[in-house]
C-alpha cells in the first residue's frame, strides 16, 4: 500500500481485500484459498486492477469543475463537469469484478487438456462473481464492453490465437504486432476496463473517459510486456507504454486538475518505466542483445494506433448514468431471494392445493403427443422462431473469432436449429402480453441470447461430468480438448452477454445475470454431492436443478414480459418469473426420468449416464427416503433403504450394483413418485398464467 496514496483509496484497498476473501465463504476450499491469494499479494495483477479502479474514482471524485456532461436537472438539459459524487467503494467493486474476471480467464487458460474440472470450477465460479459485481453496478456501458472483451480474450487465447497457452508472449518470440496483441488480451484490455469504467460510472466527459483507457491499456500493456525479462525487445516496447500512459494522465489532469490520485496513478506507471528501463539497461549489455533495435516514437505510434483499432476499438462517449434497481427474486442475491426460491420448492412439494390465482378458465391439458401440441405453439410465433435461426446461425456466430478452432466449434454447436424451447417460451411471452413489433424483434434478440447461454452450460457441463456424447454427437471437450472446449464456452457466454447489453435494459441485464451467478453455484452444487443421499434431499436437488436449469427458463420470461412493456416489478413480470421457474423444474424432472426410462438412441447420451456420474435425481432421492412424501410411492424396507444407501456411498463400483440400484428405485416407486412431482410443477407453471390475458398464447 503505497503510502503516497491517498488515504481514502488506501482504505479502500485495504477493504477490497475483505470482499475479495468474503466472495470465497461459498466456494470449496480450494477456491478459498485462490481468493485470499488474490487478496492478500497486492503486487499481483488483479489487485493492480482494484488499485487502478480506486484511483481513477478518486481523481474524479477530486478534480475541478471542467467540460460539459449531460444533466437533466440543470437548465438546457447540461450543467458543468464537476466532481463525482459516488462513493469511492463503487469503483472498488467496479476493480474487483475486472479482477474476478481476469482470475477467471487466467484458470480457463491455464487448465490442462485434461482432468481440468477444478480449474473450470474455479474460473466458472470467479467468472459468474465478476459477472454479477459489474451488473450490480448498473453501468451498461462498462457491462457491455466488459462482455466484448471476454469473447475476444476467449477467441485471442485459444489454441492458434495469438495469445494462447504455453507462449511467452515475447516480442522475440511472436514479433511486434502480434506481441503487444496478446499483452492487450491478456491484461491490457482488462486494465482499460477498469480506468474507463471509473469514468463511465462517474459519468466523466468523452475525452476524460478515452484517456483513462488510454492509460489503463497502456499500463496492462506495459506490465505484461515487462514480465518478459529476457527479452530486450519486450522491455524496450514496455518501457515506451509506461511513458504513454503517463501523457494520458497528462491529458487527465488538464481536465480534472492535478490530485493526489492522479499522482499515484503516475507513480504505477512511473515505476514500471523504472523497472524497464533497469532491466533493458542490462540486456543491452549482453553480447546476444547488441544488435537489437528498440522502437522509434514513429513505430511505436503505428504499433499503439493498430492496437486501438483492432483490440480496444468502441465508443467512449457511450454515457454513464447509472439507473435504479429493480427488486424481486430474479433481481437479487440475498436471502429473500433464497426464501423465494424455498417456497416455490416447498409448493411443489406440498401435496394442498395450487396456491390461489386470479380466475381463469380451468386449464385442459392438450389431448395430443407433446410434440404436436408444440409443433402447434410454434405455428403462433413462427416468423420470431426464423429470426431467431437467423441470429443463431453458426456461420453469424462465429464471424467475430479469429481462431479458426474456435470458429469450426460455434459452428458446429450451430450447424442445426435444435428444439428452441427456451426461445420459444420468451417468444410466447411476449405475443401473450401482445408486444408491438418493435419489442417483439428485441424479445427475439434475447431469446436467442437465451439459448446461447445454454448451450454454454452444456459445453462446460460436458467437460464437468466427463460427457462423450450430446445429442447423438460427440462432445466439443472429446474433439478439441479440455481448455479449448472450456474457452469456447466463454465466448458463447460473452457473445449472450454482448446481446442482451446491446438491449439497452438493465433489468434484463440483471435477470441473465443472475442466471449465470446460478449456473456456478449449481455446478459447484453438484460437484459436492455425487453419489450423496443421506445428507442431500429432495429440496436440495430441487435448489441445485433450479440454478442449472430452471433459473434460466425463469429470468427468459421475465425478461421477455419487461421487453414487452411490462414493468420490471409488476405482478405480470413476477408471474412470468414463477412459471419459468416452475417449468424448469418440471422440465428437470422429466428429463432425469429419461435417464432412467429412455435409451441412448432417444436420448442422445448413453443411458443412465446422470446416476452413473453420481449425479443422484428425483427417481433415486425418492426411493433413498424413510417415509413416503405426497407424490405416492412405496417406502423401502429399513434394510432395503440401508442396501440401497451403501450401494451410493461405495459408488456403485462392485458389479451388479447399478442393476441393484434400479430395482430398489423400481420397488419403492421411485419414478413414479418423479412423474408426479413433474406433473405439479407443470399445474403449478399454469396457474400462473392467470395473470396473464387470456389468448392463444
Amino acid at each position: 500500500l503505497d503510502p503516497s496514496l491517498p488515504w481514502s483509496a488506501r482504505w479502500e484497498l485495504i477493504k477490497s481485500r475483505q470482499e475479495l476473501r468474503a466472495k470465497g465463504r461459498d466456494a470449496p476450499r480450494a477456491f478459498r484459498s485462490m481468493l485470499r491469494d488474490v487478496a492478500d499479494t497486492l503486487e499481483e495483477l488483479p489487485a493492480l486492477l482494484v488499485t487502478v479502479a480506486v484511483l481513477a474514482g478518486d481523481a474524479l471524485r477530486r478534480g475541478r469543475r471542467r467540460g460539459r456532461r449531460r444533466n437533466a436537472a440543470a437548465p438546457g438539459g447540461a450543467s458543468a463537469w464537476g466532481p463525482s459524487t459516488l462513493e469511492l467503494k463503487v469503483f472498488r467493486q467496479l476493480g474487483e469484478a475486472q479482477a474476478l474476471l481476469f482470475t477467471a480467464g487466467k484458470l480457463h487458460v491455464g487448465m490442462p487438456n485434461e482432468g481440468g474440472a477444478m480449474h473450470l470450477l474455479g474460473g466458472d465460479f470467479l467468472f459468474a462473481e465478476g459477472q454479477w459485481t459489474l451488473a450490480e453496478l448498473g453501468s451498461l456501458p462498462s457491462i457491455r464492453r466488459t462482455a466484448r472483451m471476454i469473447r475476444d480474450v476467449s477467441d485471442g487465447t485459444s489454441e492458434g490465437g495469438v495469445a494462447a497457452y504455453g507462449t511467452s508472449g515475447s516480442f522475440a518470440e511472436l514479433g511486434a504486432r502480434d506481441a503487444l496483441r496478446a499483452a492487450c488480451l491478456r491484461a491490457g484490455t482488462y486494465f482499460a476496463m477498469a480506468a474507463s469504467g471509473a469514468g463511465w460510472l462517474a459519468g466523466a466527459p468523452a475525452e476524460a473517459v478515452a484517456a483513462l483507457r488510454r492509460y489503463g491499456a497502456d499500463l496492462g500493456c506495459a506490465l505484461k510486456l515487462a514480465q518478459c525479462r529476457d527479452d530486450a525487445a519486450s522491455q524496450d516496447c514496455a518501457l515506451w507504454l509506461a511513458r504513454s500512459a503517463k501523457e494520458a494522465l497528462d491529458r487527465l489532469a488538464d481536465l480534472q486538475g492535478h490530485s493526489a490520485a492522479i499522482h499515484g496513478m503516475q507513480r504505477l506507471a512511473h515505476r514500471v518505466e523504472r523497472s524497464c528501463a533497469s532491466c533493458l539497461e542490462r540486456l543491452l549489455q549482453q553480447e546476444r542483445n547488441r544488435g537489437v533495435r528498440g522502437l522509434s516514437y514513429g513505430e511505436f505510434q503505428e504499433l499503439r494506433d493498430e492496437l486501438e483499432r483492432t483490440v480496444l476499438g468502441g465508443d467512449v462517449a457511450l454515457g454513464g448514468d447509472q439507473v435504479e434497481m429493480p427488486s424481486g427474486p430474479g433481481f437479487q442475491r440475498d436471502e429473500v431471494s433464497d426464501l423465494e426460491l424455498k417456497t416455490l420448492i416447498d409448493n411443489g412439494l406440498r401435496g394442498d392445493s395450487l396456491p390461489s390465482a386470479p380466475v381463469f378458465p380451468p386449464f385442459q391439458w392438450p389431448g395430443k403427443s407433446p410434440k404436436a401440441s408444440m409443433e402447434g405453439q410454434s405455428r403462433l410465433i413462427g416468423k420470431e422462431l426464423q429470426e431467431v435461426n437467423a441470429l443463431l446461425d453458426g456461420a453469424v456466430l462465429a464471424a467475430p473469432a479469429a481462431s479458426e478452432i474456435m470458429r469450426e466449434a460455434v459452428r458446429g454447436l450451430f450447424g442445426s436449429s435444435g428444439k428452441r424451447l427456451r426461445p420459444a417460451l420468451a417468444l410466447l411471452v411476449a405475443r401473450a402480453l401482445d408486444a408491438p413489433e418493435a419489442d417483439t424483434k428485441r424479445v427475439a434478440s434475447l431469446a436467442a441470447s437465451v439459448e446461447l447461454l445454454h448451450c454454454a452450460s452444456l459445453v462446460h457441463d460436458d467437460i464437468l461430468d466427463g460427457a462423450a456424447y450430446r445429442r447423438g454427437g460427440p462432445t466439443v471437450h472429446t474433439e478439441i480438448g479440455e481448455r479449448a472446449a472450456a474457452l469456447v464456452g466463454d465466448f458463447l457466454f460473452a457473445t449472450s452477454s454482448c446481446v442482451v447489453a446491446d438491449l439497452g435494459s438493465m433489468p434484463v441485464v440483471l435477470l441473465i445475470a443472475k442466471v449465470v451467478a446460478d449456473f456456478g453455484r449449481g455446478e459447484l452444487a453438484q460437484s459436492a454431492i455425487r453419489f450423496e443421499a443421506v445428507n442431500y434431499s429432495l429440496e436440495d436437488y430441487l435448489a441445485k436443478s433450479f440454478y442449472k436449469t430452471a433459473s434460466l427458463l425463469a429470468a427468459a420470461c421475465q425478461a421477455a414480459a419487461v421487453l414487452s412493456g411490462a414493468s420490471p416489478s409488476s405482478p405480470q413480470a413476477a408471474a412470468c418469473y414463477r412459471f419459468g421457474a416452475y417449468i424448469g423444474l418440471a422440465f428437470q424432472v422429466v428429463d432425469d426420468i429419461l435417464d432412467f426410462t429412455s435409451s441412448q438412441d432417444a436420448l442422445g447420451k448413453p443411458a443412465l449416464a446422470d446416476l452413473k456420474e453420481g449425479n443422484l435425481s428425483a427417481p433415486v432421492l425418492f426411493a433413498a427416503q424413510r417415509e413416503a412424501g405426497t407424490c405416492g410411492g412405496r417406502p423401502l424396507s429399513a434394510v432395503a433403504r440401508e442396501e440401497l444407501l451403501q450401494v451410493l456411498d461405495r459408488r456403485m463400483e462392485r458389479e451388479g450394483d447399478l442393476d441393484r440400484v434400479l430395482a430398489l428405485v423400481d420397488e419403492a416407486g421411485g419414478v413414479e413418485q418423479a412423474r408426479a412431482l413433474a406433473r405439479r410443477f407443470a399445474d403449478l407453471s399454469v396457474a400462473e398464467l392467470a395473470y396473464l390475458p387470456e389468448g392463444k398464447a
